[in-house]
């Protein structure tokens, strides 16, 4: 059961006028705790998951959740929604739910511009300078009311058209704060037609002193979008400024890094890179000797006479010949085997096998 003091505190206005009103009717106290309680977006969540209609979403607006507690309220209470007072009804448009999207805003509009980045500096420092002017009227008499504008904005709309709101055609904006000082002062501000609808949210609500990311608010509807550029190009102030910011595009960032940090390996002696050059040539010109072609294949038969089968490796190992000079000799008294258990290794020739039977015979 949701606890009375654990509702939100934006409802404290909606609470009195329930309990004037239950009051009257002579509600038992849990049925008027019950009712109280579904104030509570958590509880009135469960709730509606014991029904389908009205249908209940998560992101809902806010008139999803007084469907929902006009729904479960007349449940408890066995009544018809009719039978809810009028100042109940009012009340109850007031109160703003917790984590349901702020609509009251809607019909809102504003404008969205964009604005080169000195002017936005510009904003920014006025804006701060007008966050410390509380701070400041509590040390001095400062009238609050007498602070500058940042600057004003004519509008250029079409007369013949009957909603002139909406019929702008182009704007002027002229910069006439302190913080203007260095920048240009006069800009157009163009119409860049979209058709893509925008709107403009925050996370902050007014009467709460701490917003969530729950907390959202609808702030407006975007009306005109708007390109900011300066008046005149001959403008000095603007001229400057161009300077400024293409000198610092120019300017290249340069890293200096201390030699002292790098890591670097010492080269060998010279005493042994003659000794490695040495060993290396002497590899290199070794080369290995020919046998005759009558002992090198009385070799082959006796190696063939220990096992039947030898690899190309072993036979370049026992024999110690060039590759090229053992190959030419052994394909005469011998053959590869391409295929069984012994593929890719070497066997005497059938006609060779045949005429050293009589030998080991013997």
């Amino acid at each position: 059961m949701t606890q009375l003091d654990e509702l939100p505190a934006s409802s404290e206005a909606l609470q009195g006028e329930i309990r004037s009103w239950l009051a009257k009717s002579r509600t038992s106290a849990a049925k008027v705790k019950q009712v109280l309680g579904l104030l509570d977006p958590v509880r009135l969540g469960n709730g509606a998951e014991k029904y389908e209609r009205p249908e209940w979403r998560k992101d809902g607006p806010p008139s999803m959740y007084r469907a929902h507690w006009r729904h479960q309220a007349c449940q408890i209470l066995g009544t018809q929604e009719s039978a809810i007072p009028e100042n109940v009804t009012v009340a109850l448009k007031a109160y703003l739910w917790p984590t349901a999207l702020d609509t009251k805003r809607a019909d809102h509009t504003a404008w969205i511009i964009k604005v080169p980045k000195f002017v936005s500096r510009v904003l920014h420092d006025a804006a701060a300078a007008n966050k410390q002017m509380p701070s400041m009227e509590d040390d001095m008499d400062v009238d609050m009311d007498a602070e500058e504008p940042v600057g004003t904005v004519r509008i250029f709309v079409d007369p013949f058209q009957a909603d002139k709101t909406k019929a702008m055609t182009q704007g002027v904006m002229e910069l006439t704060g302190k913080e203007a000082a260095s920048v240009p002062k006069k800009y157009i501000l163009a119409n860049q037609a979209t058709d893509m609808p925008m709107h403009v949210f925050s996370d902050v609500r007014e009467g709460l002193k701490l917003g969530g990311h729950q907390d959202i608010t609808l702030e407006a509807r975007i009306d005109l979008k708007l390109d900011m550029r300066p008046s005149s190009i001959d403008d000095v102030d603007y001229n400057r400024v161009s300077k400024e910011r293409m000198e610092q595009a120019q300017t290249k960032t340069r890293v200096t890094q201390s030699s002292s940090e790098m890591r670097f390996a010492p080269l060998p002696k010279r005493a042994n890179l003659v000794r490695f050059t040495a060993d290396a040539v002497g590899a290199k010109t070794e080369k290995k000797e020919r046998m005759e072609k009558k002992a090198l294949e009385n070799l082959l038969f006796g190696l063939f006479e220990k096992q039947p089968y030898w690899s190309m490796k072993q036979l370049l190992l026992e024999s110690k010949q060039p590759a090229d000079w053992l190959k030419t000799n052994l394909s005469e008294i011998a053959i590869l085997t391409r295929r069984g258990p012994n593929m890719g290794l070497w066997g005497l020739k059938p006609e060779w096998k045949q005429a050293g039977a009589p030998e080991q015979m013997s």
